[in-house]
């Protein structure tokens, strides 16, 4: 008997590894082919997979915090992992792309969750169709991840990701089809002085019953050879990746083998393949999907998920330039309560993460300023006084994360004279200070003499809505800005003159 599979109202089985120095269980992935990789593996000549076409899937990128918003996984430290997730799929010739904006989620629960069950309620609730949904939270079951085939999604913990980490890539495997390496051994243990047998059960014992309708339980498989003589129906059915029997965290020697010499059920001796993304060999012994696991994924996609390539020309340009900061750099004095800040802008990027903090190596713990900006400028307030704060950017856009930081520049905040104190300027004001989108926003100046100016208006998020030089005459000015299509939330209006620059908040509603 080569399967006996059951159906039963269960939802995830979760594994307990014997995790060798590890905190969490590699993966909480429900075990077992699906119907459709059972249906490819039988003919796989049958399905498409355009191997020789780069395609690319969109990926919206949730971030699980705590429930006042707290420890949010870094924007960096995203772009980062992201990069690594593109390296790694790129030999598939498979990009991700992010696709709209960063969800941020403020639930302690889901932050840090139990059960696989907590995980699919995150995922029912902000999956975004048509997209890959991605989770990174503190701790997802206890696993390093997971991926749920009737959620839709996958979730890492935060400590498993970043450069030269795979935890997402293998997930995201699990995502598009492909099973580990060493399917039907997953939580079972023998003697790897004698052969195995041919034929492994799962001991029911080391899993978890949950709620999930039609799960596919599969308590018998078939152990695969050396020679590969029944690969086609032993263990993840790939004949390009060679038998594997250990389902706990392994370490690999200079070849990328494990260092467990194993025997197959004709006594062959052989070492386990650490290669290969969808083992559970250490991350460094890690770098690649074989050609049939490839072809399955790509398949998997056009086949099941074609809704996600609605979009193969995403913004993708290389970035090769890092921006130049531009002001305040040298430690230049600014105001204490708000100042804007300025940099270059940077060939094929639309998109930049601004750095604020107090120590040069952007602790997180003394981080003031972490944010995602569209423009080349962005405002920032509530300064401490009398301080001085080492600043950078980062360039990236939908595609390419790979990229580097600017150099570091520094400030000092003080307190600077206002317009109103300048021999210039008797008085300025705006009016109404809350008002309704669309609704015209007056600028009025007394000025004393003709000078030029720069009027810029930012939304607190950082993002500029207006930027126009203004001619002052010497008398009253009254300058009209149109509020069309702006955003409900806080502003700040600035004045920047030759003889120094001042702000002032309004507030927009929609």
């Amino acid at each position: 008997m080569m399967y006996r599979i059951q159906f039963t109202i269960a939802f995830v089985f979760l594994i307990v590894f014997s995790a060798i120095g590890q905190t969490h269980l590699p993966c909480g992935t429900p075990p077992g082919k699906s119907d459709w990789l059972k249906r490819y593996q039988q003919n796989p000549n049958q399905f498409r997979n355009g191997l020789d076409t780069m395609i690319y899937l969109p990926m919206t990128v949730h971030i699980v915090g705590t429930n006042t918003g707290a420890a949010y996984y870094r924007p960096d430290f995203l772009m980062e992992s992201f990069c690594q997730l593109n390296r790694d799929f790129l030999p598939s010739n498979m990009q991700f792309f992010l696709e709209g904006e960063i969800n941020y989620i403020d639930n302690s629960d889901w932050y840090i969750h139990s059960t696989v069950i907590e995980g699919a309620d995150m995922m029912n609730a902000n999956n975004v169709p048509n997209t890959i949904n991605s989770y990174i939270v503190n701790s997802p079951a206890g696993n390093a991840g997971y991926n749920l085939p009737h959620a839709d999604g996958v979730a890492m913990g935060t400590q498993f990701l970043g450069f030269d980490y795979h935890t997402w890539t293998h997930e995201i495997g699990h995502n598009l089809s492909v099973q580990h390496t060493f399917l039907g051994w997953e939580g079972d243990v023998y003697s790897y002085n004698t052969p195995t047998p041919s034929e492994v059960y799962y001991d029911y014992t080391l899993f978890k019953d949950t709620l999930i309708l039609d799960t596919i339980i599969i308590d018998t498989a078939i152990v695969e050879f050396v020679p590969r003589t029944n690969c086609a129906v032993a263990a993840d059915g790939f004949c390009d990746t060679p038998p594997d029997y250990v389902s706990f965290r392994w370490p690999c020697d200079s070849d990328s083998l494990g260092l467990v010499k194993q025997k197959d059920p004709n006594g062959v001796d052989f070492w386990s393949d650490g290669t290969n993304y969808m083992s559970y060999s250490y991350d460094e012994c890690q770098g690649k999907f074989t050609s049939d696991q490839s072809d399955a994924m790509r398949a998997f996609i056009y086949d099941r998920k074609p809704g996600i390539l609605y979009n193969q020309n995403p913004t993708m340009g290389p970035i090769t330039s890092s921006p130049d900061l531009l002001f305040p750099v040298g430690g230049e004095d600014v105001q204490f309560d708000g100042t804007y800040l300025r940099w270059s802008s940077v060939p094929n990027a639309s998109n930049y993460i601004l750095q604020v903090n107090r120590l040069s190596n952007f602790p997180g713990n003394q981080m003031l300023v972490n944010r995602i900006v569209t423009d080349t400028s962005a405002f920032v307030t509530n300064l401490n006084i009398n301080w001085t704060f080492h600043w950078r950017v980062l360039p990236y856009n939908q595609v390419n994360t790979c990229t580097n930081f600017s150099a570091v520049e520094t400030f000092n905040t003080t307190i600077l004279s206002s317009l109103g104190e300048l021999e210039t300027v008797d008085h300025w004001t705006v009016f109404p200070s809350q008002l309704t989108a669309g609704n015209e926003l007056n600028v009025v100046l007394e000025n004393k003499e003709s000078i030029d100016a720069n009027l810029q208006v930012y939304h607190i998020s950082g993002i500029q809505v207006v930027d126009q030089q203004v001619q002052l005459n010497s008398g009253i000015n009254d300058l009209k800005v149109k509020t069309d299509n702006w955003a409900s939330g806080i502003y700040i209006v600035t004045l920047e003159t030759p003889n120094g620059t001042d702000f002032k908040k309004i507030i927009v509603s929609d």
